[in-house]
């Protein structure tokens, strides 16, 4: 009789361990491969998952300005910052009086979490 095989190692997420850093895009991309496939809704390439990530991004970027929502994560916003007038100020160091210039009216990108996320977080 012919030896199994070992099953194949798959890239779904486990634990995260001392020495790892963080959850790179390249992990992200393995992962979503393996966990579709997994899950049996037929077989995912890592090619595919970049694509799905990339076209996610996408749309995410495209509706920041009027909220793009991810369910049960949170939602990207465009949050507009006021102007600010020039001021004088001191250099904390050497004690001498700068100038401090003005900062015009701007757009910042921001991530809210939901309350579900943050429910979860606290587990």
């Amino acid at each position: 009789m012919a030896k199994a095989k070992p099953a194949k190692k798959t890239a779904l997420l486990g634990k995260p361990k001392n020495g790892d850093r963080s959850y790179t895009a390249n992990k992200l991309i393995a992962h979503l491969a393996a966990a579709v496939s997994a899950k049996g809704l037929g077989d995912v390439s890592k090619k595919q998952s970049a694509a799905f990530l990339e076209e996610l991004v996408e749309v995410l970027f495209t509706y920041s300005p009027v909220g793009a929502k991810i369910p049960g994560l949170g939602k990207v916003v465009l949050r507009q910052v006021a102007a600010r007038p020039a001021r004088d100020g001191i250099n904390p160091k050497t004690g001498e009086a700068i100038k401090i210039p003005a900062k015009p009216k701007s757009q910042k990108l921001v991530f809210r979490f939901s309350k579900e996320a943050k429910e979860r977080i606290k587990k």
